[in-house]
Protein backbone atom coordinates (compact mmCIF):
# COMPACT_ATOMS: atom_id res chain seq x y z
CA UNK A 1 0.00 0.00 0.00
CA UNK A 2 1.15 3.64 -1.06
CA UNK A 3 2.08 5.74 1.51
CA UNK A 4 -1.07 8.80 0.48
CA UNK A 5 -3.29 5.21 0.48
CA UNK A 6 -2.45 4.92 4.23
CA UNK A 7 -2.81 8.09 5.22
CA UNK A 8 -6.24 8.33 3.10
CA UNK A 9 -6.98 5.15 5.39
CA UNK A 10 -5.86 7.27 8.63
CA UNK A 11 -8.01 10.29 7.90
CA UNK A 12 -11.15 8.13 7.03
CA UNK A 13 -10.38 6.56 10.47
CA UNK A 14 -9.82 10.02 12.12
CA UNK A 15 -13.50 10.93 10.27
CA UNK A 16 -15.36 7.74 11.99
CA UNK A 17 -13.20 7.99 15.63
CA UNK A 18 -14.53 11.87 15.77
CA UNK A 19 -17.83 11.19 14.55
CA UNK A 20 -17.86 13.56 11.83
CA UNK A 21 -20.64 14.30 10.07
CA UNK A 22 -21.66 15.85 6.81
CA UNK A 23 -20.92 19.21 6.21
CA UNK A 24 -17.84 18.76 9.17
CA UNK A 25 -14.46 20.24 7.96
CA UNK A 26 -11.41 18.50 8.11
CA UNK A 27 -7.83 19.72 9.21
CA UNK A 28 -5.99 22.31 7.14
CA UNK A 29 -3.43 20.53 4.42
CA UNK A 30 -1.05 22.26 6.93
CA UNK A 31 -2.75 20.37 10.33
CA UNK A 32 -2.88 17.00 8.66
CA UNK A 33 0.76 17.62 7.18
CA UNK A 34 2.05 17.94 10.67
CA UNK A 35 -0.21 15.07 12.22
CA UNK A 36 1.02 12.15 10.05
CA UNK A 37 4.32 13.54 9.02
CA UNK A 38 4.39 13.71 5.41
CA UNK A 39 4.61 16.17 2.86
CA UNK A 40 1.93 18.25 1.01
CA UNK A 41 1.98 16.13 -2.11
CA UNK A 42 1.19 13.01 -0.14
CA UNK A 43 -1.52 14.47 1.61
CA UNK A 44 -2.95 16.29 -1.51
CA UNK A 45 -3.40 12.82 -2.76
CA UNK A 46 -5.02 11.34 0.21
CA UNK A 47 -7.19 13.84 -0.31
CA UNK A 48 -7.78 13.23 -3.70
CA UNK A 49 -8.76 9.74 -3.38
CA UNK A 50 -10.85 10.10 -0.43
CA UNK A 51 -12.72 12.71 -2.76
CA UNK A 52 -13.08 9.45 -5.11
CA UNK A 53 -14.47 7.47 -3.08
CA UNK A 54 -17.31 9.64 -1.86
CA UNK A 55 -15.77 10.40 1.88
CA UNK A 56 -15.10 14.21 1.65
CA UNK A 57 -15.75 17.11 -1.07
CA UNK A 58 -13.71 20.32 -1.72
CA UNK A 59 -14.58 23.86 -1.76
CA UNK A 60 -12.75 26.03 -3.22
CA UNK A 61 -10.99 28.82 -0.44
CA UNK A 62 -12.86 27.20 2.09
CA UNK A 63 -10.70 23.63 2.47
CA UNK A 64 -12.08 20.03 3.03
CA UNK A 65 -15.27 18.78 4.09
CA UNK A 66 -16.85 15.46 4.93
CA UNK A 67 -19.76 13.86 3.42
CA UNK A 68 -22.68 11.85 4.47
CA UNK A 69 -21.79 8.20 5.26
CA UNK A 70 -23.37 5.00 3.91
CA UNK A 71 -26.84 4.18 5.87
CA UNK A 72 -26.02 1.27 8.42
CA UNK A 73 -26.54 -2.36 6.70
CA UNK A 74 -25.90 -0.53 3.11
CA UNK A 75 -22.76 -1.44 0.94
CA UNK A 76 -21.47 0.56 -1.46
CA UNK A 77 -21.53 -1.19 -4.94
CA UNK A 78 -18.19 0.53 -6.01
CA UNK A 79 -16.10 -0.20 -2.98
CA UNK A 80 -12.64 -2.06 -4.04
CA UNK A 81 -11.98 -3.50 -0.59
CA UNK A 82 -13.17 -6.61 -1.10
CA UNK A 83 -16.11 -8.20 1.04
CA UNK A 84 -13.73 -8.78 4.49
CA UNK A 85 -13.84 -4.97 4.99
CA UNK A 86 -17.15 -4.04 4.40
CA UNK A 87 -19.28 -6.44 5.44
CA UNK A 88 -20.06 -6.63 9.29
CA UNK A 89 -19.41 -10.05 11.00
CA UNK A 90 -18.64 -11.90 7.81
CA UNK A 91 -18.43 -15.63 7.44
CA UNK A 92 -16.72 -17.42 4.32
CA UNK A 93 -17.51 -21.00 3.51
CA UNK A 94 -15.10 -22.29 0.52
CA UNK A 95 -17.56 -24.16 -1.68
CA UNK A 96 -14.97 -25.18 -4.12
CA UNK A 97 -11.50 -24.56 -4.87
CA UNK A 98 -10.47 -26.17 -8.32
CA UNK A 99 -7.56 -24.88 -11.08
CA UNK A 100 -9.79 -24.58 -14.63
CA UNK A 101 -10.26 -22.56 -17.52
CA UNK A 102 -13.27 -19.84 -16.80
CA UNK A 103 -16.41 -19.60 -19.10
CA UNK A 104 -17.65 -17.29 -20.85
CA UNK A 105 -17.78 -14.03 -20.12
CA UNK A 106 -15.34 -14.14 -17.83
CA UNK A 107 -12.69 -15.53 -19.81
CA UNK A 108 -13.66 -12.24 -22.36
CA UNK A 109 -13.32 -9.77 -18.90
CA UNK A 110 -10.01 -11.30 -18.08
CA UNK A 111 -8.66 -10.79 -21.62
CA UNK A 112 -7.40 -14.53 -21.65
CA UNK A 113 -8.88 -17.84 -21.49
CA UNK A 114 -5.86 -19.48 -19.42
CA UNK A 115 -6.29 -22.07 -16.69
CA UNK A 116 -6.95 -19.89 -12.83
CA UNK A 117 -7.67 -20.48 -9.83
CA UNK A 118 -11.61 -20.97 -9.35
CA UNK A 119 -12.69 -20.46 -6.17
CA UNK A 120 -16.58 -21.06 -5.04
CA UNK A 121 -17.39 -18.95 -1.72
CA UNK A 122 -20.71 -17.95 -0.05
CA UNK A 123 -19.78 -15.15 2.15
CA UNK A 124 -22.74 -14.76 5.17
CA UNK A 125 -23.04 -11.08 7.38
CA UNK A 126 -24.34 -11.66 10.93
CA UNK A 127 -25.01 -15.15 10.10
CA UNK A 128 -27.36 -14.75 6.85
CA UNK A 129 -26.09 -15.60 3.41
CA UNK A 130 -25.24 -12.46 1.72
CA UNK A 131 -23.61 -13.34 -1.90
CA UNK A 132 -22.57 -16.51 -3.70
CA UNK A 133 -19.45 -15.90 -5.55
CA UNK A 134 -17.44 -17.39 -7.65
CA UNK A 135 -13.96 -16.04 -9.18
CA UNK A 136 -11.33 -16.65 -11.07
CA UNK A 137 -7.32 -15.90 -10.24
CA UNK A 138 -5.12 -16.21 -13.91
CA UNK A 139 -2.26 -18.82 -12.45
CA UNK A 140 0.08 -16.21 -14.33
CA UNK A 141 -0.41 -13.03 -12.25
CA UNK A 142 -1.26 -14.78 -8.82
CA UNK A 143 1.29 -17.90 -8.70
CA UNK A 144 -0.34 -19.48 -5.44
CA UNK A 145 -3.16 -19.65 -3.95
CA UNK A 146 -4.85 -22.22 -1.43
CA UNK A 147 -8.11 -22.83 0.37
CA UNK A 148 -6.90 -21.50 3.44
CA UNK A 149 -5.90 -17.89 1.61
CA UNK A 150 -9.98 -17.66 0.19
CA UNK A 151 -11.32 -18.32 3.74
CA UNK A 152 -10.08 -15.03 4.56
CA UNK A 153 -9.35 -12.03 2.41
CA UNK A 154 -8.02 -12.68 -0.95
CA UNK A 155 -7.36 -9.02 -1.66
CA UNK A 156 -5.14 -9.00 1.44
CA UNK A 157 -3.07 -11.51 0.22
CA UNK A 158 -2.40 -10.07 -2.73
CA UNK A 159 -2.21 -6.63 -1.85
CA UNK A 160 0.06 -7.66 1.19
CA UNK A 161 1.13 -10.91 0.42
CA UNK A 162 1.90 -10.59 -3.33
CA UNK A 163 2.58 -6.69 -2.56
CA UNK A 164 0.32 -6.00 -5.73
CA UNK A 165 -1.84 -3.00 -6.06
CA UNK A 166 -5.52 -3.00 -6.71
CA UNK A 167 -6.58 -0.31 -8.58
CA UNK A 168 -9.89 -0.11 -10.18
CA UNK A 169 -12.79 -2.50 -10.85
CA UNK A 170 -15.64 -3.15 -13.80
CA UNK A 171 -18.73 -4.28 -13.02
CA UNK A 172 -22.03 -5.14 -14.65
CA UNK A 173 -25.33 -6.31 -13.55
CA UNK A 174 -29.07 -7.55 -13.75
CA UNK A 175 -31.71 -8.48 -11.99
CA UNK A 176 -32.80 -12.44 -12.84
CA UNK A 177 -34.32 -14.92 -10.91
CA UNK A 178 -32.49 -17.76 -9.21
CA UNK A 179 -31.65 -20.90 -10.20
CA UNK A 180 -32.50 -24.23 -7.68
CA UNK A 181 -28.34 -24.67 -6.94
CA UNK A 182 -28.22 -20.90 -5.89
CA UNK A 183 -31.53 -20.96 -4.20
CA UNK A 184 -30.10 -23.76 -2.14
CA UNK A 185 -26.86 -21.68 -0.85
CA UNK A 186 -28.85 -18.12 -0.26
CA UNK A 187 -31.52 -20.25 1.53
CA UNK A 188 -33.96 -18.47 -0.77
CA UNK A 189 -36.64 -20.24 -3.23
CA UNK A 190 -35.80 -21.24 -6.94
CA UNK A 191 -37.58 -18.51 -9.24
CA UNK A 192 -36.85 -15.53 -6.28
CA UNK A 193 -35.20 -12.29 -7.70
CA UNK A 194 -31.45 -11.87 -6.99
CA UNK A 195 -28.94 -9.11 -8.29
CA UNK A 196 -26.34 -10.93 -10.21
CA UNK A 197 -23.34 -9.03 -10.47
CA UNK A 198 -19.85 -9.68 -12.99
CA UNK A 199 -17.34 -7.88 -11.56
CA UNK A 200 -13.72 -7.72 -13.24
CA UNK A 201 -10.64 -6.04 -10.75
CA UNK A 202 -7.19 -4.72 -12.04
CA UNK A 203 -4.45 -3.63 -10.78
CA UNK A 204 -2.28 -0.51 -11.07
CA UNK A 205 -0.68 -1.72 -14.47
CA UNK A 206 -3.91 -1.69 -15.80
CA UNK A 207 -3.77 -6.09 -16.24
CA UNK A 208 -7.29 -7.66 -15.00
CA UNK A 209 -6.16 -10.13 -12.50
CA UNK A 210 -9.78 -11.30 -11.02
CA UNK A 211 -13.59 -12.12 -13.00
CA UNK A 212 -15.79 -12.77 -10.72
CA UNK A 213 -19.80 -13.78 -10.68
CA UNK A 214 -21.82 -12.76 -7.64
CA UNK A 215 -25.42 -13.68 -6.69
CA UNK A 216 -26.68 -11.60 -4.15
CA UNK A 217 -29.78 -12.86 -1.58
CA UNK A 218 -32.28 -10.23 -2.27
CA UNK A 219 -33.47 -10.15 1.43
CA UNK A 220 -30.53 -9.63 3.29
CA UNK A 221 -28.34 -7.18 0.60
CA UNK A 222 -28.76 -3.30 0.66
CA UNK A 223 -26.38 -1.17 -1.63
CA UNK A 224 -25.58 2.28 -2.11
CA UNK A 225 -23.40 4.54 -4.32
CA UNK A 226 -21.94 7.70 -4.09
CA UNK A 227 -19.90 9.62 -7.12
CA UNK A 228 -16.79 11.17 -6.76
CA UNK A 229 -16.01 15.19 -6.11
CA UNK A 230 -15.71 15.91 -9.96
CA UNK A 231 -16.25 19.05 -11.36
CA UNK A 232 -19.49 18.60 -13.92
Amino acid sequence: MKKYELVADKIKVYITKNKLHHGDKLPTITELMKEYQVGKSTILQAITLLTQRGIVYKVQGSGVFVRPTGRDGYMSLTDNAGFAHVLKDPTTEVIEFAEKRPPKPLCDYLHSDEVCYFIKRLRRQEGKPFVLEESYYPKSIIPFMSKEIAEGSIFDYIKDGLKKEIRFSDKYMRVRKLRADEAKYLELEEGDPCLEVYDTFYLANGTPFDSSKLVYNYQNSKFYDQSSDDII
